[in-house]
């Protein structure tokens, strides 16, 4: 095969759930694409770092130092949503149910992946909590997605916030899903949903 092809697929593979098929699936697509489209992509991807940031405060997608959740005045400024990622962060506003403020970590803690509490913005959370304690009571909610890497910094956070002054930690809550059957319900999901019963 093209060396060149070859080449291409793997720079795509470097991307997160990209693997050899879909990387190669990428490179097939962009080939049939106008040579105008694929500058602008080019174009695009060049001057990535210069033209989108992270929030100095949050650390969501930016144009300048504070997205628009942080600079939207109306926002509840008692409740901190910790969540791993901006997707996370996303579909949490695409509901329009929550008004407060968030944290973005940058995943969650998985040895497996050489993720550990360092790679997190972590330090960053503590130091903001901290500052934001000072003139307010804060809830703090802790909203990692409900498998291994994220129950695990959901507890790591837990466990080094525990007796923060002035925050209470809060998590979302889980358990059975709507139109589901009792019996097909796995252990973890009944209990959660027993331990989050309202």
């Amino acid at each position: 095969m093209n060396t060149k092809f070859q080449q291409l697929v793997k720079l795509f593979q470097r991307l997160p759930g990209v693997g050899p098929r879909q990387a190669a699936r990428f490179v097939i697509a962009l080939l049939d694409r106008p040579e105008e489209d694929l500058k602008e992509l080019g174009t695009a991807i060049s001057n990535l770092k210069q033209e989108i940031s992270f929030c100095g405060e949050c650390f969501n997608i930016s144009d300048n130092s504070h997205c628009h959740v942080c600079y939207d005045t109306k926002r509840d400024r008692n409740k901190l949503m910790v969540v791993e990622k901006i997707t996370d962060l996303e579909s949490i506003e695409k509901t329009g149910l929550y008004r407060g403020l968030y944290h973005v970590l940058g995943g969650a803690i998985n040895p497996l992946d050489k993720i550990n509490p360092a790679n997190l913005r972590i330090k960053e959370l503590e130091k903001r909590l901290g500052e934001m304690a000072e003139s307010n009571d804060i809830e703090l909610i802790i909203a990692t997605n409900p498998n291994t890497p994220g129950e695990t910094t959901a507890l790591y956070l837990r466990d080094i916030l525990a007796n923060k002054k002035g925050v209470s930690i809060t998590r979302l809550g889980r358990g059975l899903s709507s139109g589901s059957n009792l019996e097909y319900a796995d252990e973890t999901t009944l209990k959660h949903a027993l331990d989050y019963r309202k």
